[in-house]
């Protein structure tokens, strides 16, 4: 047995570790006997302990009973504790209203789950091998896929490992063979009857024959390649993502495929499902005036807001919203609450240094007068420090390029109706002269909590 091919990969994708407890899905089949002979072997230098679990689907009769049988046996020989599992699929899948293959998985994962949780492992081990990869891409790129579906069966899911990825089927045989090592045979992959089985047996072999003797060799190296592309796009989304947030400039600087390819794999974050139509909707979208948004699914929206993209939960969308409608009036000296922002007015000593900060707004007010605190109106103006003239505050948002579900939230503090401060955004310069007549003011506004505009937890 090459085990190199095995602890290049363990180097690779850390599946085995020291004092693991790991179950093996024993079907009693060629490969998940040579990998248990495989763990055998490294046993004693990883320190393993090593379980058997069976599931006897009993979809071919007496064969589906006598591969429980052997591998209850194979247990029993070599003293390795196992579990058995004896399910009517059929029945299961009708029920349940799957296909078989569907039915299949989830009682066998679910089994192995179970297991594990009874007798505390931490890995499962799972028999794909190298064929199993090249079947895979042969089926999905038949039935049609996108580039991400024709990556590699995953040597590493949670705690699902799959060590002999890098074996072929004729090299596992061999070694059976040759040691003299017993399997089961399961007839039925020998019937070209289900989709999988015509391409082992029937399109593999006839392109060998006819075409390329190193066709698998020439599928695992685009494979190779395929996962060597998916890296670089998901590099380059760690780049164009901000708090989970795409960047649209970003976005569009890249070229079409690549852009497209940053959609899909920020959608699959979200498990998503993913298709040309949806992401070519979500391109048009980002190149779209103005605040915009579509449905991915049932569950989830995605939002474009200036040069942000966004994934929203569409039930926590209506999340945080402020209250429009709240005022507040504010002493001088004093503070208040509004929202979820507390707003302090106090007066200064005329030596004190003034600060600059965008949190800070220094101004000269009568003793005694009230300032009021409140959201946006429309028709508000105010003269901005630094501009000529008069300006509209929706203008100025829109020239900032705040969005839309913000401004409401930024507080507006008033003196006689007139506009002093849009906190954190402009000041009124008529007020922002120190030097004129009156107390001076320190007026200042802190965040008690951030505030989630977007909706998302």
């Amino acid at each position: 047995m090459n085990l190199k091919k095995f602890y290049n990969l363990n180097k690779e994708k850390n599946l085995i570790e020291k004092n693991d407890k790991i179950i093996i899905a024993m079907s009693g089949g060629p490969d998940s006997v040579f990998l248990y002979y495989l763990l055998k072997k490294i046993k004693c230098e990883y320190d393993l302990t090593i379980y058997f679990a069976h599931v006897n689907h009993s979809l071919r009769g007496q064969d589906s009973d006598n591969d429980e049988e052997f591998v209850i046996n194979l247990g029993k020989s070599e003293k390795i504790k196992t579990f058995s599992q004896k399910i009517n699929l059929k029945k299961y899948a009708k029920e349940n209203k799957l296909s078989e293959e569907e039915a299949g998985r989830e009682i066998r994962y679910g089994f192995f789950r179970k297991i594990k949780k009874k007798i505390g492992a931490n890995k499962v081990a799972l028999a794909h091998n190298e064929d199993d990869i090249v079947e895979t891409f042969m089926f999905r790129l038949i039935r049609g896929t996108s580039i991400n579906g024709l990556k590699s069966i995953p040597s590493k899911r949670e705690f699902f490992v799959r060590p002999i990825l890098k074996y072929r089927k004729d090299s596992i045989l061999n070694y059976l063979d040759k040691n003299k090592i017993p399997y089961c045979i399961d007839k039925t992959n020998f019937k070209d009857i289900y989709t999988r089985n015509k391409i082992r047996l029937n399109l593999i072999p006839s392109i060998e024959e006819e075409y390329n003797p190193n066709f698998k060799e020439k599928i695992i190296n685009l494979i190779s390649d395929i996962e060597n592309f998916d890296e670089i796009i998901s590099s380059s989304l760690k780049k164009h993502l901000k708090n989970d947030i795409l960047s649209i400039s970003l976005l569009k600087s890249e070229k079409n495929f690549i852009q497209s390819s940053i959609i899909s794999k920020y959608l699959q974050r979200y498990k998503i499902s993913v298709n040309r139509n949806k992401i070519k909707e979500i391109q048009n979208l980002i190149y779209a005036k103005g605040t915009k948004e579509i449905h991915c699914n049932s569950e989830f929206l995605i939002k474009k807001s200036y040069d942000k993209l966004i994934i929203l939960k569409k039930e926590e969308k209506e999340k945080n919203k402020f209250d429009k409608l709240l005022e507040k009036k504010i002493n001088i000296p004093g503070s208040t609450i509004w929202n979820n922002y507390k707003i302090n007015a106090n007066i200064i000593e005329e030596k004190e240094p003034l600060r600059k900060s965008e949190n800070f707004f220094y101004c000269r007010l009568k003793e005694g007068e009230n300032l009021n605190i409140r959201s946006r109106r429309g028709g508000d103006k105010i003269f901005p420090e630094g501009m000529n003239g008069r300006k509209k505050i929706k203008d100025l948002f829109i020239d900032l390029k705040i969005p839309k579900e913000e401004r409401d939230h930024i507080p507006i503090i008033t003196n006689f109706n007139e506009i002093l401060w849009v906190c954190g955004i402009k000041k009124d310069k008529r007020f922002n002269n120190v030097l004129k007549k009156g107390q001076l003011i320190k007026l200042e506004y802190e965040k008690l909590e951030e505030v989630d505009f977007s909706g998302k937890q």
